[in-house]
């Protein structure tokens, strides 16, 4: 049975379109769970404002999971009626599908999307834990668009030429020719010269690639810190300049639709 889930956030100017994630919903047809941060004050320093409010929709939409309220209980619909039309303070990202059980989606998630609201020392921020995401994301989105055929297409650790020598990434998309490559790094720590030496040498290589494969759709999916530092910022010009989308984590599930969309139904 398919599950999905979607992430609360936290929206404190609607026009500024600001955002933090606050928890996170998972369901299925018969089961609903969830999860919320347990540091508001971070979220109450982002918004500078009270949040009682969000702890408060919180707690009730918990108390609306427990059995013992079947009446009042959230429904799948109810959920994705919320994510369709909640356009204030608090709103929900569209949901998506997983082929988790509703228990293993629910600790994925909040591995993936309340990262920041667990101690330092546990939290999974390295490149095998984005890499793991990014290609688990990637096929998932080619399976649900095109079938289990689609998902020959996702290639790890693949080489692409370039015009000057070939180069390794750790996510590609490839049908004979290379249409994506995208490779992973981490901002999280103070190995500031490694993350350096990595921008460089990726830089080059996404630039020689490019020469040799013109369309190719370039990617750098990236983690962060809670505060991001001069070396992201840095990192962040440069791969722009060569055409290079720039993923948080956050969004990566969102990029992986789009290219399977992009792939599987071109224009």
């Amino acid at each position: 049975m398919a599950s999905f889930y979607t992430v609360v956030q936290y929206v404190p100017d609607p026009v500024a379109d600001e955002r933090v994630n606050a928890g996170v919903i998972v369901f299925d047809q018969d089961r609903v769970a969830a999860r919320f941060v347990k540091n508001w004050a971070r979220l109450q320093r982002f918004g500078n404002k009270e949040v009682r409010f969000l702890r408060d929709f919180a707690r009730e939409l918990e108390e609306r999971i427990e059995p013992r309220l079947d009446r009042h209980a959230l429904s799948e619909a109810a959920i994705r009626e919320m994510a369709a039309t909640w356009k204030d303070a608090i709103q929900f990202t569209t949901p998506r599908g997983s082929l988790l059980s509703v228990e293993e989606l629910l600790k994925d998630a909040e591995v993936r999307f309340l990262a920041n609201d667990r101690a330092p020392e546990s939290r999974p921020y390295t490149r095998h834990f984005l890499r793991k995401l990014a290609i688990d994301a990637t096929e998932l989105a080619f399976v649900q668009r095109g079938g289990v055929g689609a998902r020959e297409l996702v290639k790890r650790d693949f080489r692409i030429s370039g015009a000057v020598e070939s180069h390794p990434f750790s996510l590609a998309i490839a049908n004979g020719q290379p249409l994506v490559a995208a490779e992973v790094f981490s901002f999280v720590g103070a190995d500031r010269k490694g993350q350096e030496k990595d921008v460089r040498a990726t830089a080059w290589a996404f630039e020689d690639v490019r020469k040799e494969h013109a369309g190719i759709d370039l990617a750098a999916l990236v983690l962060t810190g809670q505060e991001t530092s001069s070396t992201y910022e840095d990192a962040e010009k440069v791969f722009r300049s060569l055409g290079v989308r720039v993923v948080p984590k956050d969004r990566v599930d969102e990029w992986a639709d789009e290219v399977a969309g992009k792939v599987l139904t071109p224009e």
